[in-house]
């Protein structure tokens, strides 16, 4: 249960760091440059900080199933469902977020097509596991009442739904 926690007190780091990131880029890209970017290391820090709660997960998901019966369940499909699009939208952040700083530090230079298509699937996956996570952390942690985690929950997907919009807006106006 420790590791839980270490890791839901991670994960709310990342969330922090990355709507600050997303945001202050969305901002920056928004008004061609003129707004200022935070701080160049924040984005190495948040690297450090997305694989370490990358690794924490991935054993949390092994030791979950460690000596769990092992027989065909139906039945929790639906109420699984947003667990398993985090699971899914986790390992697919690893990938992303790879291509995503190959191409910031100059390793990569896609064709224009696929720069015009992956930026804004990252930021998409991203957001969308941040705002399927953020609440989730809080349960965890044991933070706030069921009126709490509904207002958490309602706040972080709409936030992240704005984010994804004024980044997308932002990277096709001044990127692409």
């Amino acid at each position: 249960m420790i590791l839980r926690k270490i890791n839901a007190v991670v994960s709310l780091l990342v969330t922090t760091m990355l709507l600050d990131h997303a945001i202050f880029h969305g901002a920056w890209m928004l008004s061609k440059g003129t707004v200022p970017k935070s701080a160049n290391s924040m984005p190495w820090i948040l690297f450090i900080l997305m694989l370490l709660h990358a690794v924490i997960s991935i054993v949390l998901a092994f030791l979950g199933h460690k000596g769990a019966q092992k027989g065909k369940f139906n039945g929790y499909g639906n109420l699984n469902r947003a667990t398993y699009i985090q699971r899914a939208s986790g390992m697919l952040l690893i990938v992303f977020t790879l291509l995503h700083i190959a191409g910031v530090v100059g390793i990569s230079n896609p064709p224009k097509v696929v720069h015009a298509i992956l930026p804004p699937a990252f930021f998409a996956i991203a957001l969308m596991h941040t705002a399927i996570s953020g609440s989730k952390a809080f349960i965890t942690l044991g933070i706030g009442n069921a009126r709490v985690i509904d207002f958490v929950d309602t706040a972080i997907k709409t936030i992240c739904l704005v984010t994804w919009i004024v980044d997308v807006v932002g990277f096709y106006l001044y990127l692409v």
